[in-house]
């Protein structure tokens, strides 16, 4: 949980690097400056390009974004902050940027190549190109808002970082509680957009130091690769309905299991007829909360879904018995979990739907849901196919059984207990 959340993070904690760099980077040979004022140019292009590949229209603007506000920023770069049309234009840059990476983390997904995406992709360049034309041809008209600017828009934040106190606040109040309201559902996402903000912002309170510049905007298109390969690692390893690894996942989890090992196969009772019953949409649901109640499991186990309704649960360097007392927690939290049924025609607003019934609850239903398991340890000289195997039999001696239990596979089979009148009952 630690390294999943410091994983998370690093984005953010990788922000400083290049400002504490910042004396070194005039140290670089007239080569590698040039080298790295070139090179975030050719990232930004592999990212979109892969983006494109992945079908990832948000990590494709958010590269476009910073690529264009880092071009902006180049291009007033000679300047400086002294000259007022830069500065001016330096402020409504500070005042733009956060606006559309708010519109990026909001806006629904849509095919890159659609109308949608190419409108997107031709407004984030047309307000940069804009603005970029007005100070190359008339820097007058810039210098001519200076007068107009609110006195906090003067005002540095502190000593030596050009950035206005009142751009600062505007950015940290719109972009944090965006951020945070998509953190559940969007994390990667969220925080490369946070680490964006920031690394621009930064960039932007240095307005002389162009190889600084390129050194956030270098940074930046990385932490955009880190998110594609996260968002594509994803899309080959979570299973999308129930969000745990899918079998892919736990065969090259088994690549290296260890000596010691069990491996739990579990099944959820009577799913068939559940779903011809209620439907595959409750269905879905059935599957959603049973993973979710599988991945508190304790012992060191780790979850999969296998496929359908198994569920695969591996314990690296725990014995059999060891496992078998975890997954009998495990199955007892999903016996015990109420598990609500609505009816199809009720309201989709909860209110209206109370207001219709009248305050009772008769439309909905409340259904048990069990699960089978089957648990072996490996043995020497044994692959994790074979011991999977192995369980599987183990989890059909467990439906034997009467279902809604546990089978050791290397232990002898209980009598056969009695049939529940069904593992569905309403409750």
């Amino acid at each position: 949980m630690i390294l999943k959340l410091a994983l998370r993070l690093l984005p953010l904690l990788l922000l400083p690097v290049p400002f504490l760099l910042r004396d070194q980077l005039h140290l670089l040979t007239p080569g590698h400056q040039l080298l790295l004022n070139t090179l975030p140019w050719l990232l930004a292009l592999l990212v979109m390009l892969l983006a494109l590949g992945f079908k990832h229209g948000r990590i494709l603007l958010l590269s476009l974004h910073f690529a264009c506000a880092a071009t902006l920023l180049q291009t007033t770069a000679d300047a400086g902050p002294d000259n007022p049309a830069s500065y001016v234009l330096l402020v409504l840059l500070s005042l733009f940027w956060p606006l559309g990476q708010v519109a990026l983390l909001l806006l629904p997904e849509r095919g890159l190549l659609s109308r949608s995406g190419l409108f997107r992709c031709g407004s984030l360049i047309v307000i940069y190109a804009v603005p970029g034309l007005i100070w190359l041809e008339s820097p007058q008209l810039l210098t001519q808002l200076l007068p107009h600017l609110p006195l906090a828009l003067l005002n540095f934040i502190a000593p030596g970082l050009a950035l206005p106190a009142a751009a600062f606040w505007w950015n940290l109040l719109l972009l944090l509680p965006i951020c945070l309201l998509r953190l559940r559902h969007q994390p990667v996402d969220a925080l490369a957009t946070a680490a964006l903000s920031f690394a621009f912002l930064i960039s932007l309170s240095q307005p002389g130091q162009p190889l600084l510049n390129s050194g956030y905007h270098l940074l930046a298109q990385l932490l955009l690769i880190g998110a594609l390969i996260h968002h594509g690692y994803g899309m080959a390893f979570i299973d999308t309905l129930t969000g745990v690894p899918g079998r892919r996942a736990l065969e090259h989890y088994l690549i290296g299991p260890g000596r010691h090992y069990s491996i739990a196969m579990l099944d959820i009772d009577h799913f068939k007829k559940f779903n011809d019953r209620y439907g595959h949409d409750i269905g879905d649901q059935v599957l959603r909360m049973v993973a979710a109640q599988l991945n508190l499991v304790r012992g060191g186990g780790r979850l999969f879904r296998y496929g359908g309704e198994e569920f695969t649960i591996v314990f690296k360097r725990r014995a059999e018995q060891e496992s078998f007392e975890a997954l009998e927690q495990v199955r007892q939290r999903v016996a015990d979990y109420p598990m609500k049924i609505r009816d199809q025609n009720r309201p989709e607003d909860d209110q209206n739907g109370r207001n219709q019934r009248g305050g009772n609850s008769a439309d909905t239903s409340i259904v048990k849901v069990t699960i089978s398991i089957g648990v072996c340890q490996n043995r020497t000289g044994e692959t994790p196919e074979e011991v999977i195997k192995r369980a599987d039999q183990a989890l059909y001696m467990a439906k034997e059984r009467g279902r809604n239990c546990t089978q050791a596979g290397n232990s002898k089979p209980a009598a056969p207990r009695r049939k529940s009148r069904t593992d569905f009952a309403r409750a």
